[in-house]
């Protein structure tokens, strides 16, 4: 594994899941990771295939700004590390994708006609 901060990269986390994000900073010991995300592989049950998600370690929803990042640390001796990987180009723009600027709505004080009203508690 290199020392280059901002490439993404993979390891295997201490429960055997499959995390990709990127280095931020890395120690001897510890392995700091910018937007960690979960690579989740399935099988199809209509055709059989095998299925891809990447999903986020932590949800951006929970967070105050939704655009921030998240570092993580991880202590490398219960990691394990690959050696460079060069990735698919789509593999790398889901992973992009999934971690890009959340456009903001443009601000109404009222709502539009054609929207629905959603009530979240009951009154």
């Amino acid at each position: 594994m290199s020392n280059t901060t901002n490439k993404l990269t993979v390891f295997l986390d201490t429960i055997g899941r499959t995390v990709i994000g990127k280095v931020t900073n890395e120690t001897d010991e510890i392995l700091s990771v910018q937007n960690p995300a979960l690579v989740v592989a399935s099988s199809n049950q209509q055709n059989g295939q095998l299925q891809l998600q990447i999903l986020p370690l932590f949800f951006r929803e929970f967070q105050a700004d939704r655009n921030q990042s998240t570092v993580w640390h991880y202590k490398k001796s219960n990691l394990t590390l690959s050696d460079d990987i060069a990735f698919v180009i789509q593999f790398q723009a889901q992973y992009e994708q999934l971690f890009g600027a959340i456009p903001t709505a443009p601000s109404s004080n009222s709502p539009s006609e054609d929207a629905p009203v959603v009530k979240l508690f009951d009154e």
